[in-house]
């Protein structure tokens, strides 16, 4: 018996997924998919067996991506789902591939026959995730400290897509940060949004779906894998045409449970705070953004009890005010924080087009 082939096809797949700016329903139809088949979502490459793609990469998300496939180890697969309706074949043919014992075995060859060569032309090993060396700078309290450039995304999960934030860190505090989109295009729209010539705005349950959608990538961040995974199959329901009384049910327990944490209000409190110049949506701190989108949710899936206002600005607008306050906002934090603040500001980025921040000195 081939002891290899048997444990590849018993072992459940661990999905590191990237996603494209325009790739979100891609990544909503791979989420799924992943989910109902049981198969494991990666917080890092190195976890992974599978790199999945979500939507059209440009050219220099490309090389990121090319950069991240070199770090899962084998046995491992690769595959691009460009639009939602090839998610389950697309998966099908990668998961094929991961079983493929001859081809794992040609894949490990090469990697170690590379790995030779450039030992043998005495190339220098990069530091790890390709980092440069650091330098020194003073810090807040008059000490000289190491200065790291460190750029967080855009192949992070539970990240907007192509949003790269790139800083400056001494010990894990942000001193210095810009933003930048990667793959961004002048003619790209929202999937929350209405659709190009169709009168209704984009899907029946769209606010409450991409509420629910931003809570569950925040809960995933925030540490709280559980509750994540519940949001995301009761996001998904809500994409169906007719959300079943049971999932209702569901989502009024999983709202009292996401409101009732005591530990992740406190982690979130005081966390990215913005005034009121700013757009309503991303007003108050990262726990009062948190709590408008479970009032979204509750509201636009018909619950009652819901607190949620009318959008006061479009998507596009409430995405380009994020990308312009986030530096900011992350400056002084320390890293983890950072991670948050992203997540509670979920930057539409699919809504605005190929716009580029300010650079803050």
């Amino acid at each position: 018996m081939d002891l290899t082939g048997w444990l590849l096809r018993r072992a459940v797949p661990c999905a590191f997924v990237i996603t494209a700016i325009g790739g979100t329903g891609a990544r909503l139809a791979v989420e799924r998919h992943l989910r109902e088949r049981g198969w494991r979502q990666a917080l890092a490459p190195a976890e992974a067996d599978l790199l999945v793609v979500c939507g059209h990469p440009c050219a220099e998300l490309s090389r990121t991506v090319d950069r991240v496939w070199a770090q899962l180890p084998g046995p491992r697969a690769r595959a691009r789902v460009g639009v939602p309706e090839e998610a389950r074949r697309v998966l099908d043919a990668a998961h094929t591939d991961l079983i493929d014992v001859a081809a794992q075995r040609r894949d490990a060859d090469e990697r170690d026959r590379a790995a030779r060569e450039r030992a043998e032309a005495g190339e220098s090993e990069d530091m790890p995730g390709g980092l440069p060396m650091a330098d020194r700078g003073e810090d807040r309290d008059g000490l000289k400290l190491d200065r790291l450039r460190l750029t967080l995304g855009p192949a992070l999960p539970d990240w907007p897509a192509g949003l790269s934030l790139r800083a400056v860190i001494q010990g894990d505090v942000v001193q210095e940060a810009e933003v930048a989109l990667i793959g961004a295009r002048d003619r790209t729209s929202s999937f929350w949004g209405p659709r190009p010539g169709a009168e209704a705005s984009g899907h029946p349950w769209a606010a409450a779906t991409a509420a629910l959608d931003s809570a569950q990538r925040l809960l995933s961040v925030a540490g709280w894998p559980a509750a994540a995974l519940s949001g995301r199959r009761l996001r998904d329901a809500l994409l169906d045409p007719d959300p079943g009384s049971g999932d209702r049910a569901d989502l009024r327990r999983w709202l009292r449970a996401a409101r009732r944490s005591r530990l992740l209000r406190w982690s979130l409190n005081g966390l990215g705070v913005v005034d009121d110049r700013a757009p309503v949506e991303l007003r108050g701190d990262a726990a009062d953004r948190y709590s408008r989108w479970l009032d979204t949710a509750q509201e636009g899936a018909g619950e009652p009890g819901g607190r949620a206002a009318p959008p006061v600005t479009s998507r596009a607008e409430t995405a380009h005010a994020a990308l312009e306050l986030l530096p900011s906002l992350v400056v002084g934090q320390e890293v983890a924080a950072t991670r948050l603040i992203v997540a509670s500001l979920d930057p539409d980025t699919g809504s605005v087009g190929a716009h580029i921040p300010e650079r803050n000195s």
